[in-house]
Formats: C-alpha cells, structure tokens, sequence
C-alpha cells in the first residue's frame, strides 16, 4: 500500500478530522455551455483528480496529478449527446472507448451502418455505485449498446483509483444479452496533451514491429516514437504498433521532464495498439490506443481480415487498463 503526504494510508486517515481530506468522489451537474444538463464526477485520491464523464459511457476526462494536467481536450469539450458526427464531439479526455461494434473510419456490415469509432462515447452510463474504500476510490456503472432485433451488448465499467499509488485501474466487462453471437470491437482512445506531450516526449512501445498507416504517416515513420517540434500545420499521423501475443505489456510515454505514464494490458485481449499523433500550434496530442483488432481500417476491414471474434449468447469478455503516473527511472 501507498503513502499519503508521507504517511502510510492508516496513518494518514487517523490524523485527518474526515476521509473527505485525503480521498473522495463528488458528483455534479454542469449548469452552463454545451455541456449544460450533463453529469460529472469528480474523484480525489492523494496526488490525482480524476474527472469522469457518466453521460460518455463513463470515460475519463481530465485527469491532473499534482495540478499538471495529463490529458489532452479537445476545442469541443463534451457536449450534451446528440451532437452529431465524431469530429464535433470527440472531446478527447484521458480515455475516450470506442465501440462497441466499431473503431476506425465509418463502416457497414450485417450488424448495420457504424459511424466514425462506434457509437459508446455517445451512451450514458447508469453509474452502480460510486464510493471511498480502505485502499481506493471505487466508481462502477453499466451501459447498454442495442437496436431493436440486434445486438444487445452490456458493458459492466469500474474504474478503480488507488490512494498513495497514482494509478488508475480500468475494468470492463462486456456481457452479450441478446439472442444470438455478436463479434465485439473495441478501442482505448487514450490521449496525453501538453505538458506531459511536448518536443522529444518519448512513447517507449513493447512493439515487435511499427508500421505507417498511410503517406503522412510513412513521413514520419523514422521517428515515430519521440514527439516532434509543432508546427502550423501537421497532418495527423497513425501507426499500427505489433504487439507480442498473449501477455502483459506496457507502453510508457515520458516527458524530457521524467514525468511520464505508464499503460499496462493484456495482449490475450487486446491484441493490438496503435498510435495516433499530431505536433500542431494549436494542441499537441499523443494517442496511444490498445484494441481488440489490428486494424484502423473500421468494421468491414476487420471483418474482411478475419479479426472479428464471436460472443456468444450470455458469454462475456473480460478487459481493460492500469495507468501509472510514473517519474522516469533516469530522472534521479
């Protein structure tokens, strides 16, 4: 177990008059802007705040460890449900899921049309429980993906921050409750900004192998894994990271400061990662992005490529993250 302000976590909470001092969990109500009418919580524990998005199936928003943001958020924030099209909602925020049918561009199957990276990130969670425990901040909700005579999926979220380790814990299960198999995809979209993303920030990948998605990718495939210095116009990059099969693996990305983050998962789930970057005047933004299927490409592609796994009725899949504030181990 952590320390807390230099004391163990027992320690810490008979000095402190209330738990409330040194961990809790408040939820809100935004009052105004396009958000207004949408909930927050909000979850302290020692050296992180960590801002959740029920109303976004969940998500992390902004998460700050000791004041320094860790997060990129995008110029349209996280409007109220309803806005149309990805690019005029996707407010970035530590993790954005994508799902639970799709990732990637837009795409038709059986299943239907999917828009840009499925539609979870526009589904409101109805959050279980949200409480203070001996160790850690606990949030759990449920969320629902169905159509009428489709596919019906549940997904079980709780994220977990613990006290004294400043690190957050990501558990999904999703669950088929419909009558029939169902192939889910899913993709953690988690996206670092300015400051911890800056000129020579480094993305350390367990990759085996990194490929450019495309031409302006392939321009900057010779230095995919240190950020470069922005400027005015940066076409966006992705690269496809393969990963080793079948066992736990991290991806860290440092700052020149030694501030970094650390992602840990599980390769017998999410067998693929990808790496979205932009190094523009108006946002830095370094995406690292673990998934069930080793393409970029949407839906179709993945299905053209055999990388769909059935779900069946009443079956369910266990996955998700740890994300570790960590100080570089050079950074004495």
């Amino acid at each position: 177990m952590g320390e807390l302000y230099g004391r163990s976590i027992d320690e810490a909470r008979r000095r402190a008059g209330s738990t409330a001092q040194i961990a809790t969990v408040e939820q809100s109500l935004r009052t105004d802007g396009p958000d207004a009418g949408t909930r927050r919580l909000r979850i302290v524990a020692g050296d992180l705040d960590v801002e959740l998005l029920p109303d976004r199936g969940l998500d992390l928003g902004q998460v700050r460890h000791r004041g320094v943001p860790l997060a990129w958020v995008s110029p349209t924030g996280w409007p109220r449900p309803g806005v149309s099209g990805f690019g005029a909602a996707f407010g970035g925020g530590l993790v954005t899921t994508c799902g639970l049918l799709s990732f990637g561009p837009p795409s038709s199957d059986a299943e239907g049309d999917h828009p840009q990276h499925g539609r979870y990130s526009g589904l409101a969670a109805s959050v279980r429980r949200a409480e203070v425990e001996d160790d850690a901040v606990v949030v759990e909700a449920t969320v629902v993906e169905a159509t009428v005579l489709g596919a019906h999926l549940e997904l079980r979220r709780r994220v977990r921050v613990l006290l004294g380790e400043a690190r957050i814990e990501l558990r999904d299960e999703i669950v088929n409750r419909g009558a029939r198999a169902v192939e889910p995809m899913v993709l953690y979209h988690v996206n670092l900004g300015w400051p911890l993303v800056d000129e020579a920030t480094l993305l350390r990948s367990p990759a085996v192998r990194v490929d450019p998605r495309d031409a302006a990718a392939e321009a900057g495939a010779a230095t995919w894994a240190e950020f470069p210095a922005p400027v005015a116009d940066y076409p966006e990059q992705v690269f496809r990271h393969e990963l080793p099969t079948d066992r736990r693996v991290s991806a860290e990305v440092v700052a020149t400061s030694g501030l970094g983050i650390r992602l840990s998962f599980d390769t017998a789930v999410l067998p693929a990662m990808f790496q979205w970057r932009v190094a523009q005047d108006d946002g830095l933004v370094l995406g690292v992005e673990p998934a069930t299927a080793a393409t970029i490409l949407g839906r179709a592609d993945a299905r053209d490529a055999g990388l769909l796994r059935a779900l069946a009725p009443g079956a369910s899949w266990e996955l998700g993250l740890d994300i570790d504030v960590i100080r570089d181990r050079s950074d004495t």
